[in-house]
């Protein structure tokens, strides 16, 4: 989806697909609430995620109509740190309205929410800080939209986006997603609490190192590939250090680990940063869009690849038994290939952006 997101909001604007999002979401929670089987409940998650997709690339593309610059870098990097909120509230309030309402008005309740917050997007939000309304007489048609996707992808700047997000984003969403429960409590021998625990930390964590990285791209933005190998570096040496191990890992060296770990997502957000640097105002929503492929494509591939040598190790009986220490070194050992791959690209990419600045 954020492809085509990012042609439509080149074409529309910030505003207009930060509403449409949050309704999608509105119609999609309300459809959860009222299901009467799992397919329809399926369904309505299905718009959940596709509301979703038309919100973080449109906050991008708005904060760069109200800020330039290092400013621009440092408000990025609030808003997805606050972003992260959401990860709390739905595991910790939600989860209590779940329990004390039920299913249907706990759903119910978040459609309402999601409507509102559509509204009020529609009432209180501009495009840009000159003028309350878009701009329809610059806006591109869809076609030129879609051209000018081709043109993003042609720039080296913008693969460097895409491949900045291909090796930060993953090993961080790939654990939070699907692998860290099952890693920490069945092959570590932690208990639940404890993994609760280390993914809360690692939420927190990001309130702290995502205002430090989007400081430093403000006030030195020539370091941010230095800052991309250095975070790669970090969580390489994190899933290094664990999987050096010969058996159980103590749990403050798995906690450490994990918060290290938990760098990567907010280091993801230099891929924005590096393009709204290289192309135009008008073109960053469909080159953003592109860019944020990059660390989703990389994250399926590594939730994908962990299971799949799981499976080759001890079988896919569908049993614990097979989640042991051994099964997830293999596994998460085929993680380090996905960024090996990516940090080659990221560095071919770069030279070249490099080499097309310097003429």
């Amino acid at each position: 989806m954020q492809i085509p997101v990012g042609i439509l909001l080149d074409r529309f604007g910030a505003r207009a697909l930060l509403a449409v999002g949050a309704f999608i979401m509105a119609a999609g929670q309300l459809t959860v609430a009222l299901a009467p089987n799992l397919s329809t409940a399926v369904v309505g998650r299905m718009l959940v995620g596709m509301g979703d997709s038309f919100t973080f690339i449109s906050m991008i593309r708005l904060i760069n109509g109200w800020y330039q610059g290092a400013k621009a870098s440092k408000v990025q990097q609030y808003v997805a740190t606050v972003g992260q909120l959401g990860q709390f509230f739905s595991a910790v309030p939600f989860w209590y309205m779940l329990e004390t309402l039920g299913w249907t008005a706990g759903f119910s309740i978040m459609s309402a929410a999601s409507l509102f917050i559509s509204i009020m997007v529609i009432v209180f939000t501009a495009n840009e800080a000159q003028s309350h309304e878009p701009n329809k007489h610059n806006a591109p048609s869809l076609k030129l939209a879609t051209q000018q996707l081709v043109e993003n992808i042609r720039n080296p700047g913008i693969r460097m986006s895409f491949w900045t997000h291909y090796v930060t984003q993953p090993t961080t969403t790939s654990v939070a997603l699907l692998w860290a429960v099952p890693f920490l409590v069945t092959a570590q021998g932690q208990s639940h609490d404890f993994a609760a625990a280390t993914l809360t930390a690692m939420v927190l964590f990001g309130f702290v190192t995502g205002p430090v990285i989007g400081t430093i791209c403000a006030r030195a933005p020539h370091l941010r590939a230095t800052l991309v190998y250095s975070v790669v570096s970090l969580t390489t040496t994190a899933w290094i250090v664990i999987l050096a191990m010969p058996s159980r890992s103590p749990s403050w060296l798995l906690f450490i680990c994990f918060l290290a770990i938990s760098v990567g997502g907010p280091a993801s957000m230099i891929a924005f940063d590096f393009s709204k640097d290289i192309v135009p105002k008008a073109r960053l929503g469909t080159a953003n869009g592109f860019a944020n492929v990059g660390g989703f494509l990389a994250t399926f591939i590594m939730m994908y690849l962990t299971g799949l040598v799981i499976d080759l190790i001890h079988g896919s009986s569908g049993t614990l038994d097979r989640y042991t220490v051994e099964a997830f070194r293999w596994g998460f050992a085929a993680q380090l290939l996905v960024v090996a791959i990516g940090v080659v690209f990221f560095t071919i990419e770069r030279r070249k952006f490099e080499a097309l600045v310097a003429k």
